[in-house]
């Protein structure tokens, strides 16, 4: 069984912990405390405490403490499932309400871990900032079978200035976070310039691309399909798979873990070709998500993308060999 921390101090707090334990230790007040022989070990001088404003036992001998479960466990060896139990019937709370599922424990957890951590706010641009970038024919992408209607859905531009494909990035709420942008120089390696940059500070990764747009089709369908790329989103999208969202790289934030659990929806990854489902930190990854739903993973077994040096996505090359890797997906236990 799973508690709520919050739920179990509610119960330790509900019990008169003078009242109860004064049925079996004799108590002789002190001050504003209660002491009497510890029952656990020789105790000539009475060394077990209960300060009634804290609604606490303390042993100054062996040194136990605790409020009303533990001094079931410590005092009548009970294990914590029948002393959490015994107390809530003490308390008169109904145990159920205090059971909680593990996704709201994860959630409760990194809410916790994200207070302490440093969260970098989005910037919220107005929608005219795309109008800088000229609406014209990617014919590189159209050549790798992504439709123009996709295109437009998805805000592909182009930069004439620096000769860039850009896209919006929106966060969960539809709000314009940045602009991306991917080189048309095929070169760029040898004129040494970056293949994508962010036209803006990224802040913090808590969003997935295209997730504004594909988010209903994933509550639909139960599931989203995880890429490293938007490329394979807006591709697979003019398949008509579109519950898919691009996680930029093939490791997650703690904030795009939360997102995915807050979805409650089952998760595939499909991550290119050169990306191993056992690497240290996507595995640490899939081990936290497949605890809270079920979680699958495409792998290319038969050689279709052309193994790791190809690095190839499961969208990258035709509609066929996308639909045999998703098919035989793999569920993770």
């Amino acid at each position: 069984m799973t508690y709520d921390d919050d739920m179990l101090q509610e119960i330790n707090a509900s019990v008169d912990l003078y009242e109860y334990v004064s049925q079996s230790i004799d108590l002789e007040k002190r001050g504003k405390d209660y002491f009497g022989h510890c029952p656990l070990h020789v105790d000539k001088t009475p060394s077990f405490s209960i300060t009634p404003s804290k609604n606490s036992y303390y042993c100054f001998s062996c040194g136990r403490s605790g409020g009303i479960i533990g001094f079931l466990m410590d005092y009548e060896h009970l294990k914590f499932d029948d002393a959490v139990s015994k107390a809530a019937k003490l308390a008169n709370m109904d145990l159920s309400k205090m059971c909680r599922s593990q996704t709201i424990a994860f959630l409760k957890n990194t809410r916790n871990a994200l207070q302490e951590k440093q969260i970098i706010d989005h910037t919220i641009f107005p929608p005219s900032e795309l109008n800088k970038y000229s609406k014209s024919k990617i014919s590189e992408w159209l050549d790798e079978g992504i439709e123009q209607d996709v295109l437009d859905l998805f805000g592909v531009k182009i930069n004439n200035r620096d000769n860039r494909i850009v896209y919006p990035v929106y966060d969960i709420n539809g709000n314009l976070i940045n602009i991306k942008g991917r080189t048309r120089y095929k070169n760029y390696k040898e004129l040494r310039i970056p293949k994508y940059i962010n036209y803006y500070p990224v802040g913090t990764m808590d969003y997935f691309q295209g997730l504004n747009i594909t988010l209903p089709y994933i509550k639909q369908q139960n599931e989203i399909i995880i890429f490293e790329s938007i490329k394979s989103v807006m591709k697979i999208f003019g398949w008509g798979y579109k519950n898919s969202a691009s996680a930029e790289k093939h490791t997650l934030t703690d904030e795009q873990l939360k997102l995915l659990v807050k979805l409650r929806v089952n998760i595939v990854f499909a991550y290119d070709s050169d990306v191993s489902y056992a690497q240290e930190k996507v595995k640490m990854n899939i081990d936290v998500l497949k605890r809270l739903t079920n979680v699958y993973v495409i792998y290319d077994d038969k050689g279709l993308l052309g193994g790791k040096v190809a690095k190839n996505a499961p969208a990258d090359l035709t509609k066929g060999i996308w639909e045999e890797l998703y098919f035989s997906k793999t569920k993770v236990t």
